[in-house]
């Protein structure tokens, strides 16, 4: 059978998303999460580093630290830009970042709008979660797409606030959290305020679909596996969704996948 050249076209583009994925934090697929609430509640929850009660303490705050926002507009510049030196920068590592992949990223991914950062607190001192709230341009569709992205960032010795994508497994090249990370990622994402936010995205995103055609067309081909709510914690990371962290815990985030 002959394929369209246009048919082609979304192909090569489909495949660029999921290998820069997790680079570029792609979070289409925002489950409503407000039917999960329950039966994750009735499930059995393994011990972690911080007790669901002292994560309801921490509230999720909105564009709370300068300094994070900072961080993160770094961020969507050096993706936007394709710029790997800023965000060899961001990642606080000297690693190889694929130009070409963060390069096909940007033509795709033509600008980020409306950013807002929620945060809750990390695992170790003067670190967060952050939740990366913004609208998508995508390349020929002029409707922008509302996402949500979760990243972890702490500070490094020298001060600087960084994002961390977990530690590197040599035997992968993958990025990966460890047990009590992932564990926490976990809790988040049954956490009353985050599930709001997330429903919140997710209804945005409807909305936005269904008042564009080429949009709706373009998320629902981004729904399969590889590419459902992938986290945030680098390149070679798109094997993980936030499904995978509320069974086999995974970035982010984000996190959700569409219905």
């Amino acid at each position: 059978m002959k394929t369209s050249p246009g048919k082609t076209v979304l192909i090569v583009i489909l495949s660029i998303i999921v290998i820069a994925a997790g680079i570029a934090g792609i979070i289409f697929s925002v489950k409503d999460k407000s039917k999960e609430t329950k039966a994750q509640a009735d499930q059995p929850s393994e011990s972690v580093v911080i007790s669901e009660d002292e994560i309801s303490k921490d509230h999720l705050l909105k564009d709370k630290y300068p300094e994070v926002n900072l961080l993160i507009k770094k961020y969507r510049d050096a993706l936007t830009n394709g710029d790997v030196n800023s965000l060899k920068e961001v990642y606080n590592t000297e690693d190889t970042i694929s130009s070409d992949v963060l390069s096909s990223t940007s033509e795709v991914i033509e600008g980020y709008s409306n950013t807002t950062c929620y945060t809750k607190r990390g695992l170790e001192e003067n670190s967060y979660f952050v939740f990366i709230y913004d609208h998508l341009k995508i390349h020929d569709i002029s409707t922008t797409v509302p996402n949500l992205t979760m990243v972890y960032v702490k500070t490094s010795p020298e001060g600087a606030l960084y994002i961390y994508r977990g530690e590197k497994n040599p035997s992968t090249g993958a990025y990966e959290y460890d047990t009590a990370t992932l564990q926490y990622i976990q809790q988040l994402y049954s956490d009353e305020e985050v599930v709001e936010l997330m429903t919140t995205v997710y209804h945005e995103k409807e909305e936005a679909c269904a008042k564009d055609e080429a949009l709706k067309n373009f998320v629902n081909g981004l729904s399969t596996p590889e590419t459902e709510s992938l986290p945030e914690t680098g390149e070679s990371q798109t094997e993980t969704s936030t499904d995978q962290t509320e069974s086999q815990p995974e970035e982010t985030a984000e996190t959700m996948a569409a219905e």
